[in-house]
């Protein structure tokens, strides 16, 4: 499995260009069975994610999904709401993108951003029951466009919005989406619910963010549940109709570490005990990712029931062949976790890569 990432080589619309089509083409020439599309939106947003908010942008995604099925890979798209209120914001950046004066126009911007911020870090509190039916629905639509895309399955991105109504860290409501473990994850249930309403035959997989502790006790993200509560939480996603279940690590800090750790900060497939847990308590697939770094490792998880799907994120960015390798007993390009031009090419603004 390729997991999710930000790849930002999508147009200025989100829509998939060449640039992003050439990328995911070349993990499929590497033998990798299955790709997550990333953050794939389905509203107009600053975020530099694909989007796929209109009927029009449907194409271009075509374009990926048929591509990839001629490799024999299996796509989804990612479902990915911000974590804020985008109409509002929207509006906000364009009454200042009108603005005329320089100086009001930089002030108008600059305070446009500054709510945005204070949404991620509130807005699962603050968030009206009217948004979250907008959001569903927007979500809906966007899943519905993806079957026409050609999506094999639609992955629900369960952290950034929906792992801050699950997390106890984030979450501070007193009405039925807060509090016990069932409220916190009853927005995420609903969401389910619906898209198989529209969508029955499609294959559901839900992003399981878990909230981990470093080696000095400190919590590593906080937009998710934690290591206790992803049995449990799990069991409601697959009783809800989730096809099969990505244990993940938790974000929403605002450090892209948290996800992608550098060498030596976390040991080798840290996420994957979480999701042993897991594979026991469903009997739905469950997939584990997060510095798995070489076949071997991944083949020993697998032969040791942890986990039925392997996701390689870095180790595809540093070799792209690596399954067409192993199956071969060829030599891998292994990553070695520096997080120089993953990591980093983001942070400067600039599409996901590599030094290898």
């Amino acid at each position: 499995m390729f997991p999710p990432m930000t790849t930002g080589y999508e147009g200025q619309d989100g829509s998939i260009g060449d640039k992003s089509l050439q990328f995911y083409q070349r993990i499929a020439q590497g033998g990798t069975g299955y790709i997550v599309l990333g953050d794939v939106a389905p509203v107009r947003t600053v975020t530099p994610t694909p989007k796929l908010f209109m009927d029009s942008q449907i194409t271009s995604f075509q374009t990926l999904t048929k591509t990839l099925h001629e490799y024999g890979a299996k796509v989804a798209a990612q479902l990915f709401y911000p974590e804020y209120n985008v109409p509002e914001i929207n509006a906000l950046i364009a009454k200042a993108m009108s603005l005329q004066d320089p100086e009001q126009k930089a002030l108008a911007t600059k305070t446009a951003y500054a709510q945005m911020h204070h949404d991620m870090q509130h807005f699962a509190t603050e968030a009206t029951k009217s948004q979250l039916q907008q959001i569903k629905d927007a979500l809906k639509a966007c899943a519905q466009r993806c079957e026409k895309a050609g999506f094999d399955a639609i992955e629900i991105h369960g952290d950034r919005l929906l792992g801050s109504f699950s997390s106890a860290i984030l979450n501070h409501r007193t009405d039925e989406y807060g509090g016990s473990l069932e409220n916190r994850a009853r927005f995420s249930l609903e969401l389910i619910q619906e898209l198989k309403s529209v969508l029955p035959e499609m294959i559901i997989e839900y992003k399981l963010p878990v909230i981990t502790v470093n080696t000095d006790g400190s919590l590593r993200g906080k937009g998710g549940v934690t290591a206790e509560e992803a049995p449990e939480f799990a069991q409601m996603l697959e009783k809800a109709g989730v096809d099969f279940i990505q244990v993940a690590q938790a974000n929403h800090t605002g450090d892209l570490s948290d996800t992608i750790p550098p060498r030596n900060s976390v040991p080798y497939a840290w996420t994957t005990p979480i999701a042993a847990r897991v594979k026991q308590a469903v009997s739905v697939p469950v997939a584990t990712v997060g510095w798995i770094q070489t076949p071997e490792r991944g083949e020993e998880i697998l032969n040791e029931g942890k986990a039925d799907i392997i996701g390689y994120g870095r180790p595809l960015l540093a070799d792209p062949d690596l399954p067409v390798k192993a199956e071969k007993g060829e030599k891998v390009n292994l990553c070695v976790g520096c997080n120089k031009a993953c990591v980093g090419g983001l942070l400067s603004r600039r599409p996901i890569s590599c030094i290898r």
